[in-house]
């Protein structure tokens, strides 16, 4: 009974390890993507703009790098993808990749914190009545707010009144 109860909790924390990337407590995203949805460039309007440079899911990360240096980067296995989830950390937000068809192409992006925000204005530590006046939305009380366009979909988390994590993700 023992030797069950050890294998039940090494088999809960693999399987917990696996689900939160590494830069947990960040809000890290683990995502599984239809490789028939692939398709750079068809987010709509929920996109990401840093230095002047506006980029979103599915764009392939070299034409990033070749506007954007990243502050540092790692790898891990992928428990979503064939292959390694590769993450690359900026001032304010991070990216996720992963090699899709050949190509590295991003799958996930996160804000960090509250020194970037959102083309249309969205920033962590935002009040969340002020975040509903942006997206022309009323409060809602699970603290879950999704929009969809294209391939993307941002999720917008708020607790306690306030804007706790944005990420853009595949909406596929």
């Amino acid at each position: 009974m023992k030797r069950f109860g050890i294998l039940v909790l090494v088999l809960l924390l693999t399987a917990i390890g696996c689900a939160q990337p590494a830069s947990a407590p960040q809000n890290g995203t683990v995502v599984f993507v239809d490789p028939n949805a692939v398709k750079a460039g068809a987010y709509g309007d929920l996109y990401f703009t840093s230095k002047g440079y506006s980029f979103g899911i599915y764009d392939p990360t070299s034409e990033i790098f070749a506007h954007l240096t990243a502050n540092n980067s790692f790898a891990e296995q992928s428990c979503a993808f064939d292959g390694e989830d590769v993450y690359y950390f900026f001032s304010g937000f991070e990216i996720m990749a992963n090699v899709i068809d050949g190509e590295e192409r991003v799958t996930a992006i996160n804000i960090v914190d509250d020194t970037v925000m959102t083309p249309d204005g969205l920033y962590i530590g935002m009040p969340e009545a002020d975040l509903c006046e942006a997206l022309h939305c009323e409060i809602d009380d699970s603290g879950l707010y999704l929009a969809k366009d294209g391939t993307a979909l941002r999720t917008v988390t708020v607790t306690d009144g306030t804007v706790r994590a944005i990420s853009y993700l595949p909406a596929e």
